[in-house]
């Protein structure tokens, strides 16, 4: 009869436990990572850049990966991932630059930040998949005379590796190098052409990612 009684006792612990139980298996693969980015637009015309210097974007990214492990002591994993990163330049009278792209990837990463248990003070990952990119940029004479705004938005296949430090095990910081390999061509209308040139478009740059505890 005691043993019934204790059994009826736990019983709402034991159901309270397995309804957690995959929620916090979620969030133990779900993870979320934020950070700081700078990005650069390489355009091209013929296989010649259309501007001095590659257009630059400082912006913000925000993230998450999905991995797959098997056990809290695995020091490899892999997964999908995703992330939105955006920036803005006010330019004053000119209005404003902005850029966003989203990339979505599948990933593999060995040592820190493989999973979130991983406590290895060193880890490298590498990735490849697709990113959109949508702009706006100002573009201007020597002068500094205002000339017009260059819009566009393209899809590329893109790569990434990158290198974790886990130096005091807690939050894992990522530096990301990434480019897209292959440029989009898009016929795209440029001040003074009376037809759209075609224009060659691909991303490259780096991002400084933390990732977020719960």
């Amino acid at each position: 009869m005691n043993t019934a009684k204790i059994a009826l006792a736990l019983l709402p612990l034991l159901i309270f436990a397995q309804k957690n139980e995959p929620q916090e298996s979620l969030w133990s693969k779900l993870n979320p990572f934020f950070g700081a980015d700078l990005s650069f637009i390489d355009i091209r015309f013929m296989n010649t850049p259309l501007f001095t210097y590659p257009a630059d974007f400082w912006g913000l990214t925000l993230g998450t990966n999905y991995t797959y492990f098997r056990t809290e002591n695995e020091v490899i994993a892999a997964g999908p991932g995703a992330q939105i990163t955006g920036a803005f330049q006010f330019l004053g009278r000119y209005g404003g630059n902005w850029m966003i792209h989203v990339p979505v990837y599948g990933y593999v990463r060995i040592g820190a930040g493989a999973t979130a248990y991983n406590l290895q003070r060193l880890g490298i990952g590498a990735g490849a998949g697709l990113r959109f990119t949508s702009f706006q940029l100002t573009y201007a004479a020597l002068s500094g005379n205002y000339i017009g705004k260059l819009r566009q938005s393209f899809i590329n296949p893109t790569v990434f590796a990158e290198l974790t430090f886990n130096l005091r095990r807690v939050s894992p910081t990522t530096l990301r190098i990434y480019f897209d390999p292959i440029p989009s061509r898009r016929n795209t209308e440029v001040m003074g052409q009376i037809d759209p040139v075609p224009l060659d478009f691909r991303v490259f740059g780096l991002s400084l990612i933390y990732r977020i505890s719960f």
